[in-house]
Formats: C-alpha cells, structure tokens, sequence
C-alpha cells in the first residue's frame, strides 16, 4: 500500500533534503524515520501567503511498517492511493506499418518534436524541416542580433531549432491533471532536465537546459532514423498525386513527397500563413492579446511578495495578476521571469518584438512579465483571416521606429507611462540587449490598449504594494502572446480543408506554451498513427 500526506509543512528557514524531510514526516506521523519503507515527493510549494511564516509544502507519497495503525491516527490527512502504471500513448495500436513515404513534420519547437519523438518510438521516422538553425548555430546567431543589432531573417529567437520556447523562461505551465502529463515531463527529465521539474509547483527549466534538451533530443531521433533539415524553408504544397498525397514544396525549387504533413510551424511564420492560405488551407481568425514588457530589479518584487523574509534563502518571488475593464476587456500578466531577461523577438527585419527569457538559476537581478490586453475581433478586423496579422505587424513596426532602429527597445519608466511622459534618458536599467531608448510606448499602442493597461497597473497596485516604481520599466512591445489565426481540423486532428495534412501546435492555434504544444504534438503524432492501422 502507497499512503499520501498533502499538507506536510517546513518551515522555510530549514535547508530541506531528502534525510531531512524524512525525519520531518515521521515526526508528524509519530514513528521514527526507520520505519518508512519508502518515499517520494510528489509536490513541492512555497506558502508566502503569510510573509511572517514562509513555508514550504509537501506532498509526499511513502509507505510505513504499520500504514493501518497510520490510518487509524492520521485518517483526515492521509490517503490510499491506488498505482496506476503510466499512460502508454502507443497502446492499442497494431504492428509497425509499412509506409511508403516517411512522414513530414515542419518545424523542429516542441509541438514538432514531441510529434517526431511519439512516431520514433512507433517505429515511424519522420524527416523534420526547419527554416532556422540547428541550437549551436542558432546560439550564435542570436548573440550577435543582443550584442550588435545584427538582425538574422531565416534564425533568431523565433525560428531554428526547438523554438521559441528554446529562449524562453521554460515554464512548464499546464494542467498538471492531463493524461499525458507526466510524459511530457518525463521526457524533459531523460533528455536533460533537472528532475525536480516532476514535483515543483511551478516547474521550470531555463534556456540553458532547453537548449541541451534539444540538442539530446536531436541525436536520439537521429538514432531512430530520423532526419533533420535545418535551413530549409517550407513553401507550401501540392495535393492530390498518384504516387503521393502531397508534394511539399522547398525554397529553391526542391519537392518532397509524402502522405503525411505535420505543420508544426509555430506562431511567427506569417509569410507562411499567406503562402498556405493562398494554396487554399482551411483557416479562420482566432482572438489574441498585446502589450509591453514590465522588468522591475527583483529585490523589489521579493520586496513585496516575501516581506522581511526576503533575506532567507528563497527562490526569486514571482507574481500573477489579472484585471478587466468594463469593456470586458482582460488584463493579465503573462510568462513571469524572475531572475530574468529581456530579449528582441522579432521574425521580420525592421520590426520589433520582445519578450522574456532566464537560466536556471534565475540570477539576472531583474524580474520581467508581459502585461497583455485581450484584442478584439472590432479592434482590426477588416473581412480577411489575416487581418490580426496584420495588426500586430503594424504596431511591431511602429515599436522598431520608436526604438530607434538597431533592434533597440523603446521603454518608459512605468510611472512615466502612467503618466504619459518621456523618461529623461539614462535614467533606466534594463537586461534589454542591444538597448533601450527612451520613448513613449503610450504612442506605440493603440489608445484603447494603453487605457486598459493603465487601469490594470493601478489595480495590481492595490494587491501587490510598490509595483508601481520609478524604477521599474515599461519596453515593447509583446505581440506574440498566441497565434492570431487557427488552421480547424477535425475529431482526427487533420485539416479540414486538407486530408492528410495535421495542424499542430501553437502556429496553429492549438497551444500556449511549451507544454501545450509538446502535448499536443503527442496528440497530432498518436492520431497519425491510428490513421495508419
């Protein structure tokens, strides 16, 4: 028998090992730590609701000499819990089939991947395209666009091997209660990953692994006969062969042929949206937000969330905030880095995005969060599909103009946002590389989204005390919070326009993040493979 307590406190002065916590349980229990046969964590959380009395909570999975004596004691705080072996995505599916072309899946980020990495594990080799560099090459590439400006059209923070979630924060945020979850994790932690990600309350992994993560997750696909592709760009294709579903077209003029097509293209790749809306896919207008970059020094945000227990040892504080205006408009904070970095995102020359990244270790001194504002159909929707691309596109150029040019960011003050006026320059610190410049973001953003963002700051204000600071900043603009389109498919996960053809992942409206887009990359690769029997 496996018993679970949910509710074990420690107090978060005390350095906590696994000795340490052992002895902890078994004092609550009442036995000594020689009688526990076994134990696991199964989640870890900070309790800073009280900032006088930080604590960390446990739930710990164990077995005891005696767990029917433990029940009897300590029945309200502890449960049975029944083994249940792991979710096989594979099961019920019949011998390896025999193909007579391998599966093409388009773009290398997580939804691509997790869709390579299911079919491998099938006996299924994919060949796997992507427009950008592998992660060593792409490692460099984007140094030199934080370093010198130098913008890279084909490799940078959006494209290239493992996404954009590769430059990211890592958060691996999703319904920890989906069926496939602790896969997703699982395999984070085989390739790579620290293993606390598979209790953390709030796991995260940092650029630093991602990008081992990837790199290991590569050479074991190549092991599986897989094949990569880097540098090459997706045209489109061409449907209805004979000898092949689809002929998939290449810049330069080559064609490849399959009959199964996993565009896993991500949410940056509108010269793509246009070419496979003019090839006549089936695609339809999806709601997204925008907003700007909040980076205030970390010290502040422990400030407030730890109180005078910020000088323990704790992990650097994180925040999540919400509001709406009358309009029914929403506001909310979006991927929280502390310890983090600001960096361009940008996926078309002389535009300008940003968003957040951080190491492991979360050590940069600052912490950054999108502050984003729901878009509504009314704020740009002329009768096209495209048109939400086109508003972001819009206001991505006016945040290039404002900045200057070079791929610096334009920033304010947030109390001179607030305010409506210019920052006397020199007066920000930022970890936006290569630079910030002083300018008004309220000019940037159309007006409806700076009033809602105004009214939002003031209300976070209120739950969180000195968020509002001279020295925290405002840079933008964050437009990629989602995909502005969604490419439908049906029960079978395959385009409605297009039999054969699988839609995945966030470019495709069916993710939000690094885990939703691995999750559903599972998903895409299991429904290929049940087409197939």
């Amino acid at each position: 028998m496996t018993l679970r307590i949910v509710d074990l406190t420690v107090n978060a002065q005390v350095q906590v090992d696994e000795n340490t916590l052992a002895a902890h349980l078994a004092k609550e229990l009442g036995i000594t730590p020689g009688e526990l046969s076994s134990f696991s964590i199964r989640k870890k959380s900070l309790d800073a609701r009280k900032k006088s009395q930080i604590k960390l909570l446990y739930q710990i999975d164990f077995s005891a000499n005696d767990e029917e004596a433990l029940l009897r004691a300590h029945g309200s705080r502890l449960t049975k819990i029944e083994g249940k072996p792991p979710l096989d995505p594979l099961a019920g599916l019949g011998p390896r089939p025999n193909l007579r072309h391998r599966p093409i899946i388009v773009g290398s980020g997580p939804a691509g991947i997790f869709a390579a990495y299911l079919l491998a594990r099938a006996g299924v080799p994919s060949l796997i395209l992507e427009r950008g560099e592998s992660v060593e090459a792409r490692m460099r590439t984007v140094n030199r666009l934080r370093r010198h400006g130098e913008f890279t059209a084909e490799s940078n923070f959006c494209y290239g091997e493992g996404g954009a979630g590769t430059f990211s924060d890592g958060k691996l945020t999703c319904g920890r209660n989906h069926p496939m979850i602790d896969l997703v994790f699982s395999t984070f932690v085989q390739f790579g990953a620290p293993a606390e990600i598979m209790f953390q309350a709030h796991p995260h992994i940092g650029t630093d692994y991602l990008m081992k993560i990837a790199l290991n997750m590569r050479h074991w696909l190549l092991e599986q006969g897989c094949e990569f592709r880097f540098n090459t760009c997706f045209e489109g294709f061409v449907a209805g062969s004979t000898t092949a579903r689809f002929r998939v077209q290449l810049a330069g003029g080559e064609t490849l042929a399959t009959d199964q097509l996993v565009l896993a293209i991500g949410h940056s790749a509108r010269d793509t949206y246009q070419r496979l809306l003019d090839q006549g896919l089936a695609m339809a207008q999806k709601p997204f937000a925008m907003g700007l970059r909040v980076e205030h020094p970390q010290e502040t945000i422990n400030g407030i969330q730890y109180g005078s227990s910020c000088a323990l040892p704790l992990p650097p504080a994180e925040y999540k905030l919400a509001a709406h205006t009358g309009d029914g408009r929403g506001i909310w904070t979006f991927c929280m880095c502390p310890g983090g970095h600001l960096l361009p995102t940008s996926a078309e020359e002389g535009h300008l995005a940003i968003n957040g990244m951080s190491y492991h270790a979360r050590n940069s001194g600052f912490a950054n969060a999108a502050l984003v504002v729901n878009v509504l159909r009314s704020d740009y929707d002329r009768g096209q599909v495209l048109d939400g691309v086109r508003f972001q596109r819009n206001v991505e150029r006016a945040s290039f103009i404002a900045g200057g040019g070079n791929y610096r960011s334009p920033a304010q003050r947030l109390t001179d946002f607030l305010q409506g006026k210019l920052s006397p320059e020199g007066s920000m610190r930022s970890t936006y590389r290569p630079g910030i410049t002083s300018a008004r973001l309220d000019q940037v953003l159309p007006e409806h989204l700076v009033t809602a963002l105004r009214a939002a700051i003031y209300d976070y204000a209120k739950k969180m005390h000195g968020f509002i600071s001279s020295e925290a900043i405002v840079a933008g603009v964050e437009s990629k919070t989602s995909a502005p389109i969604t490419m439908p498919r049906g029960s079978d996960l395959q385009s409605l326009s297009h039999p054969g053809l699988f839609p995945c992942g966030e470019g495709a409206g069916y993710a939000g993040g690094i885990v939703s887009a691995a999750l559903d990359g599972l998903r895409v690769a299991r429904a290929l493979l049940e087409g197939l029997h």
